[in-house]
């Protein structure tokens, strides 16, 4: 199971994974109660609890795939620092692409800039990955409909399955081959593409053999 990455397990897409724009369930609500604020994603359907009390992040020895996350508002900014990462998600679309390590930051930024725009940054920075912080800035508009739409993920996982009874079906030829004295090599998990049909690297989280 481990050779598929969170995404295509429908664990996480990650905080990055989750914000870059992908071809759809790009849906994003920002809800504020007094001393947090949440933030929920429609793909994958992971909310965020980011507190703004002034409370201390957690013990550096818990690690969660969506980190901590504390903010404070500088002006009409809500600034979002996250640590306590895992190195199991990563930067780019739908949280594959390039990893990261335990311990990357982000410093996310949400401002306002029009009735219907709120301007989104993320700057990470990961000394143990990168050689330099690097930011991703891109306007929010919004949803149609303004609500997010379901998104049933291991209820509807049948690519997952699949995949996995074609591994089990490699077994099965790789053992009937043995039988008639042909030694091969074992093909890459599904030929070296995700669950979606793109071609993967060690990066994205599924080995390549």
């Amino acid at each position: 199971m481990t050779d598929f990455s969170l995404y295509e397990r429908c664990i996480t897409r990650g905080i990055a994974g989750s914000a870059l724009r992908v071809v759809y369930g790009n849906g994003l609500r920002v809800a504020q109660a007094p001393g947090v604020v949440a933030i929920s994603y429609e793909m994958v359907h992971d909310t965020r609890l980011v507190y703004t009390d002034g409370r201390p992040h957690i013990n550096q020895g818990i690690r969660q795939y969506l980190g901590d996350s504390r903010a404070h508002w500088e002006g009409d900014e809500l600034v979002v620092e996250t640590t306590n990462l895992t190195d199991q998600t990563a930067i780019g679309l739908n949280g594959n692409g390039n990893r990261h390590s335990a311990q990357m930051k982000l410093i996310e930024r949400f401002k306002r800039v029009a009735d219907d725009v709120l301007q989104y940054q993320t700057t990470v920075d990961d000394p143990v990955t990168y050689v330099r912080p690097f930011t991703m800035s891109y306007p929010l508009t919004p949803l149609d409909g303004g609500k997010l739409l379901p998104y049933d993920c291991h209820e509807g996982n049948f690519a997952l399955l699949q995949s996995l009874g074609g591994e089990r079906a490699e077994d099965r030829a790789l053992e009937q081959d043995r039988k008639k004295g042909i030694n091969r090599p074992r093909r890459p998990v599904q030929d070296g593409l995700g669950v979606g049909g793109q071609p993967v690297s060690e990066g994205a989280g599924i080995p390549v053999r």
